[in-house]
């Protein structure tokens, strides 16, 4: 059964050898990077393993970003050797139920990067819109923002 977890202290470790396939590599982070930007971000981010059963699946990161008073779903990823059996779909539900039980902020913003339909269709599944804001990185990269309204 799928199952969240927070990530904390030497439990990172049991994540950093997670990986996604090799073609969606320019669509996350790697685990690494995702565990820094949590470090950077301490006191406002969530890292959450996902499980199931006893086994790492997957690794996601959530912050809250007060002066825009909204989370900012960050990142989710699962291993290749788990994608295909809906595990990003159950993690982004309890996910999205934690933040609603958290009472704090209404609204949770993401970004996918162009060419991941995948991300796109999930997240749009959950009622996600695309906001119309695009970012363009440095690479020529464009993340496309969505928005969910959470209701309580």
């Amino acid at each position: 059964m799928i199952h969240l977890k927070k990530v904390i202290g030497n439990d990172y470790r049991k994540f950093i050898r997670l990986k996604v396939k090799d073609e969606q590599k320019k669509y996350v982070a790697n685990n690494s990077n995702i565990l820094a930007k949590a470090y950077a971000y301490y006191n406002d981010s969530t890292v959450y393993g996902i499980y199931n059963d006893d086994a790492e699946v997957g690794l996601a990161l959530v912050r809250e970003y007060a002066d825009d008073n909204c989370y900012i779903f960050d990142q989710l990823m699962i291993d290749e050797k788990y994608q295909g059996n809906g595990y990003g779909k159950k993690a982004t539900e309890l996910i999205l139920n934690d933040l609603k039980n958290r009472n704090k902020y209404n609204k949770v913003l993401l970004c996918y990067v162009e060419g991941d339909e995948t991300a796109k269709n999930l997240y749009s599944s959950f009622g996600f819109e695309h906001t119309g804001i695009i970012d363009v990185c440095d690479d020529g990269t464009k993340e496309i923002d969505m928005a969910l309204k959470l209701i309580y």
